[in-house]
Parts: structure tokens; C-alpha cells; sequence
């Protein structure tokens, strides 16, 4: 089993439909077990690949001493489970310090589950709190989405610190790995230049892979649609960078 955070801490850069496709790829294409964990108390993604329920235990009960495996749900696809998300989430973060609660315990809670599911996603939220540095915590491998634009690519900087202290901090024993994803790619502006120059100076390690900017993702997570790419629009030029990125993830970390 394999787990994979998608976080930055800059919002407005496709983390959620990088969780929810990517997610929706290892299980639909690749037939791997997998289990996105919503850990964004917006619950995106819980409504994009479930539904809306307020009352569904989230996260916010395995730290009240409710089984994690009580909080699994089926999505509404074949091999892809979830731990949905509702805004009573919050409350691990606002409370975390108050109750000295543990980064290290989702680590070992998804652990207990590491017969069930080849890969773990966990979509974070765009902050540097409680739930999102104990994802960072449990990581086997950390995508960072960012446009290429300059208060995104300055973020990034910052990112790294958090991943770099993480890397230090956590008690899981395997390196955590981390590159970032090129997300929102306009070949109409300057942007891959702004990518090159990030490339040249060794700043960061890049995904081969850049997401392209489309409307059809507003689409697909539109309130009437809420489908994952391949579902929505199967031969859309975004549908297929997702695919890729999902074939270079598993050469990397699978090997």
C-alpha cells in the first residue's frame, strides 16, 4: 500500500481534481484497490465522488476513538472507497492543540487498513493546519499542484519547508517524497517558461506531466454533473494528462 497527499498550501491550483482523478484512474484504469480520504473539511471531493450527507463521520471521530475502517463509504465507482468529508471536520484543527492530538495518528490508522487498498489518496486542504501536516505525515509520496504564475511558484518555497519538517518530525521510517505538478497549463502564455527556469536552477523536482487549463473540469464537477474526467468528457485533452500523470506516478512508485 501506498500513500499519496495532494497539498499545497496555496489554494486555487487543482488539488481536489488532481486527488479525485488521479484516485478515479488507479481503480477505473489501472484496477487497484484505492481509498481517497477527504481531509479538505470543504468536502469537495467527498461530493464529487459521493454525496451530500452532513451528518457522515469524517476524520473528526477517529480522533473522538471511532474505528477508522467505521468511517470507510463506498464511492459511487467500482475498487474506489472513501472517507468522506463535511465542514464538522474543522473542528480537529481548531481543537488539535487543546487536546494534544497526534500528526503521526493517521499514519497508523490508514496502516491498519494497508491489506485492503494498493494506494491511500489524501486530498488536504490549502493550509498548514492539524489535518494537512498529519497527511504530509503519513505520505509516502507528496503531489504539490501550481500554476505557473508568481505568488504560486513563490508558495512554493514554503511548501517545501513544511514537507522538509515533516520528513524530519513524523515517526513513519520511509523517506517522504514529494514532487510538484505543473496544473492549469496555458501553451498560450509564458508559463512553461516560468517551468523551465524552475527546472534549470534544480528548485524542485516537476512531473513530466502538465495539467492543461480547461473549462471542462468546471464542468465535470458541476452540482448536476460531479464525475471524474474519463466520465465526463472520456477524450478530452485534460482527461488525458490526468491518464498520463497516473501512468508516471506508477512508474515512479511502484518500481
Amino acid at each position: 500500500m501506498k500513500v499519496i497527499a495532494v497539498s499545497n498550501y496555496k489554494g486555487g491550483c487543482a488539488k481536489t481534481t488532481t486527488a479525485v482523478n488521479l484516485a478515479y484512474n488507479l481503480a477505473a484504469e489501472e484496477g487497484k484497490r484505492v481509498l481517497l480520504i477527504d481531509a479538505d473539511p470543504q468536502g469537495n471531493a467527498s461530493y464529487i465522488l459521493w454525496k451530500y450527507n452532513p451528518n457522515a463521520d469524517t476524520l473528526l471521530r477517529v480522533y473522538g476513538g471511532k474505528s477508522f475502517k467505521s468511517l470507510i463509504r463506498r464511492s459511487k465507482y467500482k475498487n474506489l472507497d472513501m472517507v468522506p468529508s463535511m465542514a464538522e471536520l474543522e473542528r480537529v484543527n481548531r481543537e488539535s492543540d487543546a487536546r494534544g492530538l497526534d500528526h503521526n495518528e493517521l499514519r497508523r490508522q490508514i496502516d491498519n487498513i494497508a491489506d485492503r487498498y494498493d494506494y491511500v489518496i489524501i486530498d488536504c486542504q490549502p493550509t498548514m493546519q492539524f489535518l494537512t501536516i498529519s497527511a504530509l505525515y503519513a505520505a509516502d509520496l507528496v503531489i504539490v499542484p501550481f500554476k505557473a504564475a508568481g505568488f504560486c511558484i513563490n508558495g512554493l518555497e514554503l511548501m517545501r519547508d513544511y514537507l522538509e519538517d515533516a520528513a524530519q518530525k513524523r515517526e513513519y521510517a520511509s523517506a517522504l517524497n514529494y514532487a510538484c505538478l505543473l496544473t492549469m497549463f496555458d501553451s498560450r502564455t509564458k508559463s512553461l517558461n516560468r517551468v523551465v527556469e524552475l527546472i534549470e536552477q534544480d528548485a524542485y523536482i516537476i512531473f513530466d506531466t502538465m495539467i492543461s487549463l480547461s473549462a471542462i473540469c468546471e464542468s465535470a464537477e458541476d452540482k448536476k454533473v460531479r464525475k471524474p474526467l474519463l466520465k465526463h468528457r472520456k477524450n478530452s485533452k485534460i482527461a488525458a494528462d490526468y491518464l498520463e500523470l497516473t501512468k508516471e506516478i506508477l512508474s515512479v512508485i511502484e518500481v
